[in-house]
């Protein structure tokens, strides 16, 4: 048998606690309540039932838990609410599991009541949360707001049968004054993090949620509360992110966080950024690619290219360039020997001279609005991932530099003129800002850090250590991205918005077992949150 310390947070909770106290007093081994300086009857109700009460500073929820747990006596913790209360059977579940602890973590199912009566259906039943857990295998996570226990890696959780019951609203102006409240402490949590509302997002997500509470989740079958409670949370939905978008409006001409107006911020004789193209004896391609750059509309960037060992015809391409281009050319090259594309651009983000850098292949000719969509949308806490159209060799040999001065290898007909098969991702061409930015919203495509269409900070880049030359052919640049989303910077997707083709060629260094040691190499990066590679960047610091 373990022991168990039940946990609480309070704050003027007199009305409650008394229920939840005895819900609990038959399973747990220690009561610890942490209350917020409470000023009705919480406290003399806390003493009064045997319960250890402490008070601390509240600087929200999910830091409020975690402050709890620490004090408390056992390992094997019980977090419940003041408004909540084990029913009798989640109880006998609770003393099962605390005879033969078997898990790390243990589920429970809440059951919401609302305005006197127990709501069955909605997005609010069932809803699962970890509440019975060993803190050594866990801790309280998420917003400050939205927190739940997140279990370590490889930990193992099993549900209880039973109900966590939970005295949500007594009355609807309860429920309305709460959602009032808690809208802006979410919209203040997600301008933290960088996240974007536009006005697509704010209508798809608002009516979405109603449609999933309502009919997905059965809610009509909850009558006049389940409608009642569907709108609500699409109301919530709703004022949520038109708050976040209001503090955007207030905050944008305040301060540069989390939007960075590159183009108008002062930068010394720094570029406004650094374009970093990797090639590998591919110089007809490299050409292509360069003529791109010469016709770009934002003038202001230096061009690097990351060279891993190209031979003779490659570097008389480059200085061909050099000698007929206005653009800073900065040619970074070492010797063949073998795939080496993460040392080289290693070497090359430490010879780069501005702070924010797009990335991209020596095989992918950029549309010429490319750099400057990178530099509108740059974002502090974020990196931007764009997209590419793949064409095959007949199109790739046939594009010249007055194609792509007049942009035809990026409009469909021309395209299609000229052999290329007609297929969905033709959409990725588009012009019109309003579908760029409906695509880029309703896309299920995740964002990543890819080596042909990507940018970000270079101090976030150089913080995770920059690219992992352990990393062979095959997903090497996500692995970058991964380890930057877990050192918390997000992915942005603009994959309809910064558009480049690519040039096919044959690919001879990529080989099943290079795939299979990048994907082993990415997993333990995920699984053990990893933001730092032993093998990187810092070496050629000196």
């Amino acid at each position: 048998m373990v022991k168990i310390s039940a946990v609480i947070i309070t704050l003027n909770e007199e009305k409650n606690i008394e229920r939840c106290i005895r819900s609990i007093q038959r399973v747990a081994d220690e009561i610890l309540v942490v209350d917020s300086f409470s000023t009705d009857k919480t406290e003399e109700i806390c003493k009064r039932l045997g319960a250890r009460f402490v008070q601390h500073k509240f600087e929200g929820f999910r830091d409020q838990k975690n402050y709890a747990v620490s004090l408390a006596t056992y390992d094997y913790i019980l977090a419940l609410d003041a408004d909540e209360a084990l029913s009798y059977e989640l109880e006998q579940e609770v003393l099962k599991a605390k005879n033969n602890w078997q898990y790390d973590g243990y589920k429970f199912i809440r059951l919401n009541n609302y305005c006197g009566k127990w709501i069955l259906h909605t997005d609010w039943y069932p809803e699962k949360r970890i509440r019975l857990y060993d803190r050594r295998k866990a801790k309280w996570d998420g917003a400050n707001i939205h927190e739940v226990v997140k279990m370590n890696p490889g930990a193992s959780v099993h549900s209880l049968k039973g109900h966590l019951l939970h005295w949500r609203y007594k009355t609807y102006e309860e429920h309305l004054d709460e959602i009032n409240k808690y809208s802006t402490i979410s919209a203040h949590e997600y301008y933290k993090a960088g996240v974007h509302a536009s006005s697509i997002k704010i209508v798809l997500h608002t009516l979405w949620r109603f449609f999933h509470s309502y009919f997905i989740r059965r809610g009509f079958m909850s009558g006049f509360n389940g409608l009642l409670i569907s709108f609500l949370l699409s109301e919530h939905c709703f004022v949520k992110y038109a708050k976040l978008r209001k503090l955007y409006k207030q905050n944008r001409k305040k301060q540069p966080y989390p939007y960075i107006d590159i183009k108008n911020t002062p930068s010394g004789n720094k570029p406004l950024a650094s374009v970093i193209v990797t090639t590998y004896n591919q110089p007809e391609w490299l050409r292509k690619t360069l003529w791109g750059y010469e016709l770009q509309t934002e003038k202001n960037f230096e061009l690097i290219i990351a060279d891993d060992g190209s031979g003779e015809e490659t570097q008389k391409v480059v200085n061909e360039f050099k000698g007929s281009t206005s653009l800073n050319v900065i040619h970074v090259w070492h010797p063949d020997n073998g795939f080496q594309k993460c040392q080289i651009l290693n070497k090359a983000i430490l010879q780069s001279n501005s702070d924010y850098l797009i990335f991209t292949d020596g095989d992918c000719v950029p549309r010429n609005d490319f750099v400057e969509v990178h530099l509108q949308k740059a974002q502090r806490g974020c990196f931007l991932s764009g997209g590419y159209l793949k064409l095959n060799k007949k199109v790739s040999d046939s594009i010249t530099f007055d194609d792509i001065k007049q942009g035809k290898p990026f409009t469909m007909s021309w395209l299609m003129s000229m052999g290329q098969p007609f297929s969905y991702k033709f959409m990725k061409l588009t012009q019109r800002p309003f579908l760029q930015k409906l695509m880029n919203t309703i896309t299920t495509t995740k964002p990543t850090w890819n080596g042909h269409n990507v940018s970000g900070w270079k101090d976030d880049i150089i913080a995770v250590n920059g690219y992992n030359e352990d990393m062979q052919y095959g997903g090497l640049d996500r692995e970058l991205g991964e380890r930057l989303m877990n050192y918390g910077v997000k992915g942005k997707q603009i994959r309809y918005s910064a558009v480049c083709v690519h040039l096919d060629h044959p690919r001879p260094y990529r080989t099943k077992s290079t795939w299979e040691k990048n994907y082993r190499i990415r997993k333990e990066v995920k699984r053990k949150k990893l933001k730092w590679t032993a093998n990187g960047i810092d070496k050629h610091l000196s």
